[in-house]
């Protein structure tokens, strides 16, 4: 639908309503990407979250409480315009922007390829009931740009969300953590068995769910977990 009504009717920035030449492949114009706030400070080498402390190397939650993945990162801040522009994408189904957000996710790895020296790619699951009514799984659009180009396979079965989860958005950090816990669901063990897996996912917050996620892979038996999203908050 995005497509037939970009054929036929001028194409605006999803950020700022600004026109959008018809040659860009999704409608984001150029000035709203150069106001995207990437991580360049220093981040906690386990979460990924900015450090206070720049002499640190972890921060102080995953200290006390370390997370049962091995690395999380993401590559922007979640802040305008990216923030109105995953809600485009994930709410309004701008799934052209996949391309877009798909490209900085790359770029990325490229500059990290610790991220890529993994088994397979697997898109956090959305719960049926939320994937009917949204049309479309935004984690899964992502990684499949990242196999398209690191020729890493996506698994899209055999590890599912068999909870109707809250959103997360509102909730203080153990309303998140009690919120996703038992979440997910591994019906297939020998798809991660001893398997090192990237998690993609659109947004990091609390780290709450893709730490469920990691936790249920763990202990099906897999290899490594890594974590990267397009944006988190600071």
């Amino acid at each position: 639908m995005e497509g037939v009504l970009h054929f036929f009717l001028p194409q605006h920035c999803v950020v700022c309503g600004t026109y959008v030449s018809q040659l860009l492949p999704f409608p984001l114009c150029e000035e709203c990407q150069a106001k995207i706030v990437y991580f360049r400070e220093a981040i906690c080498l386990r979460c990924g979250r900015a450090l206070p402390f720049p002499r640190a190397l972890v921060c102080h939650h995953c200290r006390r409480f370390p997370f049962p993945f091995e690395y999380a990162r993401a590559v922007a801040v979640y802040a305008s315009p990216l923030r109105e522009a995953l809600h485009a994408f994930k709410y309004t189904g701008v799934i052209s922007l996949a391309k877009f957000f798909g490209d900085l996710l790359v770029e990325y790895c490229e500059a990290n390829p610790f991220l890529c020296q993994v088994d397979c790619i697997l898109p956090v699951p959305l719960h049926p009931q939320r994937e009917k009514e949204r049309g479309f799984n935004q984690s899964l659009l992502l990684a499949q740009e990242l196999s398209r180009v690191f020729h890493l396979p996506v698994l899209t079965r055999g590890v599912s969300r068999i909870k109707p989860t809250l959103p997360q958005t509102g909730l203080s950090m153990r309303e998140r953590r009690r919120n996703v816990q038992g979440a997910f669901q591994v019906e297939d063990r020998k798809s991660v068995y001893r398997r090192d897996i990237l998690i993609v996912d659109d947004v990091l917050t609390s780290r709450a769910t893709v730490a469920s996620l990691a936790q249920t892979l763990k202990r099906a038996g897999c290899g490594r977990v890594l974590v990267l999203a397009l944006a988190s908050g600071k």
